[in-house]
C-alpha cells in the first residue's frame, strides 16, 4: 500500500445534574458479538446559547449521564465546534474567526487555562466542524462543500498546524455531521437518512445509507467512535445507538435504545462535540489460528462476503486473494523492511489499523476488517483494487 492520509434519569435536567465520578470512564460493555469487547468513555463538550462552555460524560455501556459541568462564557458568538482532545476544542465564530479553547480542568469544575486563543481572524465560515482523532478536521459550508484539513499539533496555533486544505466534493448538504473514525464520517439529512462516509481525498469518497428514514429529528449528532451515536432532539432529549460493526457500511446491526434514553430533556446546548477515539471495540482471535494461512484466508473470505453482498462471489474473492498474496502472503506479521507497511493489507502507517481495533498489531481478523474497509472506501471492490495493483504495483 502506498503511504496516504486519507429510571430516575428520565426526569433529570442536564444542566442541574450532579457530577458523578471523576476522569474518563472505563467500562466493558456487552455487545451482540460475544467475541467483541468494548471499552472507553464518552466525553462531550458543548456551548449554550448564552456562550457558556459545557462538559458532559456518559457511561457507554448503560447510556447513563455520569457528569455535567458548566464553565465560563467564551466571549464570542459560536458558529461551529470540534473537539480535538480531552483539553482542546476548536470553535468558530459567526464572523468567521477560529478560536482554540484550552481546558484547565473538567474534573469537578470546568475552567479554562486562558481566554480563547484566536488562531485565525477570518475564513472559517463553515456551518459544521468535526475532528476524527487521526489528524483530520472536516467542515462543511452552507452550500454543501466538504473540506478537510490536516491537524499536526494537539494545540494548533494557526495555519502552520492546520493546513493542506482539501476540497473533497460538493453536495454535502447535511443536517448533522460527526466523525466516527479515521477519515470516516456520520451524518443525518433533513429527510431522515443516517449516512456513513469514507473519504480518501479530493473527489474520492464513498457513502452508505445506514438508515433511510427516522433520523430527521436530530439537530446534533456526536460519536466517540466504536459505533456509538448520540442524537439530540430539539426537545432537549438525548438518545443513544450502537452499531455493532461500524466498518461494514450497513445499519442493519444498529441497536436502538428508544425506551432508555440518556435524558428526556435538558440537553439545551447550541452546539455539541464529542471527543474522538475515546471508545473502541476489539475482537478476539480465538476463532482463527493466525499462523494457519488457509484458515486466515477462509476467515478473510467470510468477512469479505459479510462486508458487501455484491462481493460475495468467487470473482471478487479471487481478486482479494491475489491482492493480499502479493502484498503480504496473508501473514499477520508481514512487514515491509523499507516502508514499514504492516500486516495482511500492508497498512502504511501501520497504526492506521487501530480504527478497526486496538489489537491490530497481532489480530489478522482486525487487519482484514480494516483492509476491507480501506478497499471499499478507495476502490469500491476487491477487483477494482486488484486491477489498480496490477497497473501500479501498489494500492
Amino acid at each position: 500500500m502506498k503511504n496516504r492520509r486519507t429510571s430516575g434519569r428520565r426526569s433529570a435536567v442536564l444542566l442541574t445534574a450532579a457530577a458523578l465520578g471523576t476522569g474518563l470512564l472505563t467500562v466493558t460493555a456487552p455487545t451482540a458479538d460475544a467475541a467483541t469487547t468494548c471499552s472507553g468513555g464518552v466525553n462531550i463538550y458543548g456551548v449554550l446559547a448564552d456562550g457558556r462552555l459545557t462538559f458532559s460524560q456518559i457511561n457507554p455501556a448503560t447510556g447513563d449521564l455520569a457528569k455535567v459541568l458548566v464553565g465560563p462564557d467564551l466571549g464570542f458568538e459560536p458558529q461551529a465546534m470540534a473537539t480535538l482532545n480531552f483539553n482542546t476544542v476548536l470553535v468558530t465564530s459567526t464572523t468567521g474567526a477560529l478560536y482554540r479553547v484550552d481546558i484547565r480542568t473538567n474534573n469537578t469544575s470546568l475552567a479554562l487555562l486562558n481566554p480563547p486563543v484566536r488562531i485565525a481572524d477570518s475564513g472559517w465560515t463553515h456551518d459544521k466542524l468535526t475532528y476524527d482523532g487521526y489528524g483530520h478536521l472536516y467542515g462543511t459550508t452552507a452550500a454543501g462543500l466538504l473540506l478537510r484539513y490536516n491537524v499536526t499539533e494537539d494545540k494548533p496555533a494557526g495555519s502552520q498546524h492546520i493546513g493542506v486544505r482539501t476540497e473533497i466534493d460538493t453536495g454535502f448538504v447535511l443536517k448533522t455531521l460527526t466523525a466516527t473514525g479515521d477519515d470516516r464520517l456520520g451524518a443525518t439529512t433533513s429527510d431522515g437518512r443516517l449516512l456513513d462516509y469514507t473519504v480518501a481525498g479530493a473527489g474520492s469518497w464513498k457513502s452508505n445509507t445506514l438508515k433511510s428514514s427516522g433520523w430527521s429529528g436530530f439537530n446534533q449528532l456526536v460519536s466517540p467512535g466504536g459505533g456509538l451515536y448520540y442524537g439530540r432532539l430539539s426537545t432537549g432529549a438525548m438518545y443513544w445507538y450502537k452499531d455493532a460493526n461500524p466498518a461494514d457500511g450497513s445499519g442493519a446491526d444498529i441497536t436502538y435504545h428508544l425506551d432508555d434514553p440518556v435524558n428526556t430533556s435538558g440537553w439545551t446546548q447550541k452546539l455539541l462535540s464529542a471527543q474522538p477515539r475515546t471508545y473502541s471495540c476489539t475482537t478476539s482471535v480465538d476463532s482463527v489460528d493466525r499462523n494457519d494461512i488457509g484458515e486466515v484466508k477462509a476467515a478473510g473470505r467470510q468477512l469479505m462476503n459479510e462486508k458487501d453482498a455484491a462481493w460475495a462471489n468467487s470473482t471478487q474473492w479471487a481478486c482479494l486473494e491475489k491482492l493480499w498474496d502479493h502484498e503480504s502472503g496473508w501473514r499477520w506479521n508481514a512487514t515491509n523492511p523499507s516502508s514499514g507497511a504492516y500486516g495482511i493489507p500492508q497498512a502504511l502507517p501501520a497504526s492506521k489499523m487501530d480504527v478497526a481495533g486496538d489489537d491490530w498489531h497481532e489480530n489478522p481478523l482486525t487487519q482484514i476488517r480494516w483492509g476491507l474497509s480501506y478497499i471499499d472506501g478507495r476502490y469500491g471492490s476487491p477487483c477494482n483494487a486488484w486491477n489498480f495493483w496490477q497497473a501500479n504495483n501498489w494500492y
